[in-house]
């Protein structure tokens, strides 16, 4: 009897590693393989936007939404914090964030 279950045991062990090991075959999908369908001249306008314009808006324009919202958000908050002198460094924070966001947007496309 004890033989019967040390072999329903290892059966049961062989199932449960042939399920792990199914799983574990799957590739999945991980960032860099990602093709990038940006375009060039996006990545540039985006890049020229945060520079001289507004930072954050080229970067929603390129796509990159989520850094595009959170540095207009240090933007509006930086302005009128400026007045107190703590907005300068957040402006400046979210300038240069912008301008790495558009680089990185160009390293993308090419």
């Amino acid at each position: 009897m004890a033989a019967k279950k040390t072999k329903k045991k290892a059966s049961k062990k062989k199932a449960s590693s042939k399920k792990t090991s199914k799983k574990t075959t799957k590739k999945s999908p991980s960032r860099s393989s990602k093709k990038s369908n940006m375009n060039m001249t996006l990545a540039v306008v985006g890049l020229l936007l945060n520079i001289f314009l507004f930072p954050g808006l080229g970067s929603l324009i390129g796509g990159k939404t989520r850094a595009g919202i959170w540095q207009i958000v240090l933007i509006l908050i930086g302005i009128p914090l400026s007045i107190i002198l703590i907005g300068i460094p957040l402006i400046i924070i979210a300038w240069i964030w912008g301008i790495v966001t558009g680089v990185n947007m160009i390293k993308e496309a090419s």
